[in-house]
């Protein structure tokens, strides 16, 4: 379900119902969706940088064509598109 709709100008509103004022700022849906893809954004990165660390050993052994490394290299892969789908949308 929506929270949001774009208007003539091609801006974004949020739909009164998704939000409440709150004492320093707002809550409600819209506010907790939000959050909830920032913090997937900052769990994405997160692990982007736990698997450069697990392959960095690996890559240095010149261990590359081994399983584990092409299976961390596929979890890095998968996550930059993720990644790169969030940033093109501004999220």
């Amino acid at each position: 379900m929506r929270m949001t709709e774009q208007t003539e100008s091609g801006a974004y509103r949020v739909a009164r119902e998704a939000v409440r004022p709150v004492e320093g700022g707002y809550a409600g849906d819209a506010v907790e969706r939000l959050a909830k893809f920032e913090d997937l954004r900052e769990e994405l990165e997160a692990a982007q940088e736990e698997l450069s660390r697990k392959m960095a050993p690996l890559r240095a052994a010149g261990r590359t064509s081994s399983a584990q490394f092409r299976e961390l290299m596929g979890k890095k892969l998968m996550n930059s598109q993720i990644l790169l789908l969030l940033s093109r949308r501004g999220l």
